[in-house]
């Protein structure tokens, strides 16, 4: 029987960028008809709801036609992108990816389904027409005596995973049984949301199964849960209502809930009847998004700290660099080109001699060298020319890499870093041509392989601290889509290539459109095998380089913070990564390019509202940066040094030096050691309207002013917006406490509901951990291991020993004995005897 069409919403999740002041706008269509438009203004996504009457049991082609694409034509330019990520239907969503998604792209012919849509066109989705069964015919009464929860019941997996064999954790979760998701950890921990569509008012069982464990070169894949969070009742994988299910889900290999999953098996939470909500009779209000708060976890900090120089390798802690020393350090330094090029060694030691080159950088207040280089540098080892050896005697005969050895050899003695910079694949000037990582005289894989033997070649060097592993991707390059456009994914790719000869190294990643946007990390963030040394690295540069839409808005230069957050800065503010501004300068010859200078000074410097005062954490740096750039080349934005090679335009650095607020070269201060505890509030779905929640530290046994420094506020998501972060001080003492513990909670929301309202944060004791490390030798904690293992008891490690090794220094020990024995039935030495 034939039946009439019924209304349908469709929900496109989508986010744009902006280019020449202006956002992304698409139509939406079905059948070929036209439902409806919208204007993305947001690089969070949102969700943009369309409805209309469509025939059920039937197939329809939904399309989401993007129709005002725009670039700039100047070098630093801007592409207006739309990133439309899924469409939801009737309780499905299907993914711009899915193989039934086509991308009838303008100019392009007709490419296949992906998120970034980089040219005007249409992304047609050929929905079945299962996807609309459950629009048809009458609703059917639920067999059993309960009704379904309306809206179902959240369930949040706070996880992290262990990865091996570059494979990350696979999970999936239950409810009595039933699968309702999936996920696949990352190196650091982080909510996964699901939602449950159960009988209310009934006890259910909640199960996450770890599915994919195993050892790949002698490293140990692991699923660690952290929490779970069902309608809004907080557990931890060790309350008693929590068991184990070994192998196979069969109620057989039944042992106490752990945090640490080391072999496949199942979790299983058994969750009051009281979670899961009965629906309400009546009229009902909109469905609000929930909230719910992270947990956070720090080894307590010790001693003081004097500022006296960047110590050893650098890695990452939120949105801060750190050294070996546990000191934040601020990157400010300059970019010193001509690797790249045609000399394929630094430019100007035709002048002068590369010590004096060095001193004078160094004399100027910078800290560090982006050192350029192509990959044709390592086509022949021949210096033909470029050097005045007269001036460089010591240069005479070497390669072009031993000349690299000497410049990075001489910066090191003066107490400067280096960066690496991949700027070109074919040797000449500027970017590559056509915008990609590679060409076809220099694919991928040579690029991963120069990146690998320069890692191998400057491992242990503590001058050279990172790579920039591609300079200023542009035209045809995009974030996420196809393989061989999509930068993301091949920064990843070459900077696991080079984790996994070189560890130490800080990798840094720029955006696309000249690395002028990060707009898609925040979608598509970066994560590499080695976690803590991600650094996003975009550049900006003034009206020298572009007459860009910001640079002439009505509210210049006050909106440039704005239009900066957007492109790149929220990854600074949300405590995602540090920022390290690869590239910026300018003639700096007009006010208003001036203006522009000492405005991105201000922003760098953390002072977000330009009122002359640091926004930024107390003891957190700025921005990390490096200037372009040392010799005077560029045409359009000149140097720090004049056209002779040798006089410093001290105009320039007037300005510059403005921006160095925090760098190493400041007068040495000593201070308590602090670090971060983030904790991450998020919204269950983005709202279309300003979302609002306080928050407040609340004390437990660790206690404000001697243990962490009270915190609280309000937090204001904007509309589109899911994510934000609250960062808690936890101060240094001398004293030994045991782990200590204290809560950020969360309250009076606006236009959201409380999921989970309290955040657990744990301060591991410095002390406590080293002493109990100390007090067990890997040679004898393995001793103990092969006994506890091949005894019939529970072994003859001290329960709290190995609590205390597991909790602190879990990486190191565990490992050890989890490689070891790997593949014995459930080897823990303290549950072996079950």
């Amino acid at each position: 029987m034939a039946t009439s069409p019924v209304d349908t919403t469709f929900v496109v999740n989508a986010s744009g960028v902006s280019a020449g002041g202006v956002w992304p706008h698409f139509k939406f269509l079905v059948d070929g008809v036209a439902v409806g438009q919208a204007t993305v203004n947001s690089t969070s996504a949102g969700r943009y709801s369309f409805t209309t009457k469509v025939a059920p049991d039937a197939a329809h082609k939904v399309q989401v036609v993007y129709d005002n694409d725009w670039m700039s034509t100047d070098k630093a330019g801007m592409y207006r992108d739309l990133i439309v990520k899924s469409i939801e239907v009737n309780g499905k969503t299907i993914a711009s990816t899915s193989s039934t998604v086509s991308y009838a792209a303008d100019g392009q012919g007709t490419l296949s389904g992906r998120e970034m849509l980089s040219w005007s066109g249409s992304l047609d989705f050929n929905m079945s027409k299962d996807l609309f069964a459950s629009a048809a015919g009458t609703p059917t009464t639920p067999t059993t005596p309960t009704t379904p929860t309306t809206g179902g019941t959240p369930i949040v997996v706070n996880a992290y995973g262990t990865a091996a064999g570059g494979v990350n954790a696979h999970f999936k979760v239950m409810v009595d049984g039933k699968q309702i998701g999936e996920g696949t950890a990352g190196t650091a921990a982080k909510d996964f949301t699901f939602n449950a569509n159960v009988a209310a008012d009934v006890a259910h069982k909640v199960q996450i199964q770890y599915d994919n464990d195993g050892v790949v070169g002698g490293v140990d894949r692991n699923l660690h849960v952290n929490k779970i969070t069902i309608g809004g009742h907080a557990v931890a994988p060790t309350d008693s209502i929590v068991s184990i299910d070994k192998g196979a889900l069969d109620g057989r290999d039944i042992v106490a809930g752990q945090k640490a999953m080391w072999w496949n098996g199942t979790m299983e939470v058994k969750a009051d009847k009281s979670w899961f909500a009965g629906s309400t009779t009546g009229p009902t209000t909109p469905n609000q998004p929930s909230l719910s708060v992270s947990d956070a976890t720090v080894t307590e900090p010790t001693g003081s700290q004097t500022s006296s120089g960047i110590q050893g390798f650098l890695h990452t802690q939120g949105n801060q660099i750190v050294d070996e020393a546990g000191h934040t350090v601020r990157l400010t330094g300059v970019n010193w080109f001509g690797g790249e090029g045609y000399n394929y060694v630094p430019a100007g030691l035709w002048v002068d001699s590369y010590q004096h080159h060095l001193e004078n950088m160094k004399s100027v207040g910078f800290n560090t060298i982006r050192l350029t280089m192509s990959d044709a540098m390592f086509d022949s080892s021949a210096v033909t020319n470029g050097i005045d050896y007269s001036k460089n005697p010591d240069l005479v005969g070497l390669t072009r890499l031993q000349v690299y050895d000497k410049v990075i050899d001489y910066a090191g003695k003066l107490g400067m870093k280096v960066i690496l910079d991949h700027h070109r694949n074919d040797g000449g000037a500027g970017t590559n041509e056509h915008g990609l990582w590679y060409t076809s005289a220099h694919p991928e894989s040579t690029v991963i392989a120069n990146w690998k033997m320069l890692a191998q070649h400057y491992a242990g060097n503590e001058t050279v601290i990172g790579a920039d592993l591609h300079n200023e991707p542009s035209v045809t390059a995009t974030w996420g889509g196809s393989a061989a456009t999509d930068w993301a994914s091949a920064a990843e790719r070459i900077g696991n290539s080079i984790q996994s000869v070189n560890k130490d190294w800080l990798l840094f990643v720029e955006g696309t459109e000249w690395s002028s946007t990060l707009a898609g990390a925040q979608s598509r963030p970066i994560h590499f095998d080695t976690p803590n040394k991600l650094v996003y690295s975009p550049h900006a540069y003034g009206q020298s380089v572009g007459q860009f839409s910001w640079l002439n808005d009505p509210n210049y230069p006050n909106n440039l913070p704005a239009q900066y957050d957007k492109m790149w800065g929220y990854l600074y503010k949300n405590d995602t990564a540090p920022i390290m501004l690869g590239e910026w300068g300018g003639q700096f010859n007009s006010t208003a390019e001036q203006t522009w200078a000492k405005t991105m000074a201000k922003y760098l410097n953390g002072d977000w509202n330009l009122d002359g005062k640091s926004d930024i954490a107390a003891g957190d740096k700025g921005m990390s940066w490096t200037f372009w750039a040392w010799t005077p080349e560029s045409g359009d934005v000149g140097g720090i040094l004049m056209d002779d090679y040798k006089t410093i335009n001290q105009s320039k650095i007037n300005i510059i030096k403005t921006a160095m607020e925090g760098a190493v070269f400041d007068t040495p201060t000593t201070t308590a050691n602090s670090v971060n505890a983030t904790f991450t509030v998020k919204l269950s779905a983005a709202s279309g309207s300003p979302v609002t929640v306080d928050y407040s530290t609340v004390d437990g046994t660790a206690k404000a002013g001697s243990d962490y420094t009270a915190t609280s506020g309000k937090l204001t998501f904007a509309a589109g917006e899911t994510a934000k972060t609250v960062t808690v001080k936890v101060l240094s003492d001398s004293v030994t406490e045991g782990n200590e513990t204290f809560s950020l909670k969360i309250s009076n929301p606006t236009a959201a509901t409380l999921a989970d309202a309290t955040g657990t944060g744990t301060i591991v004791d410095a002390s406590a951990a080293k002493a109990a490390a100390a007090s067990l030798s890997s040679a004898d904690l393995l001793a103990h291991t092969v006994t506890a293992a091949n005894d019939t008891t529970a072994g003859d490690l001290p329960t709290a020993t190995v609590a205390s090794i597991d909790s602190s220094v879990t990486d190191l020990s565990h490992t050890a004995y989890d490689t070891a024995y790997h593949g014995m039935e459930w080897h823990d030495p303290m549950a072996h005897a079950a």
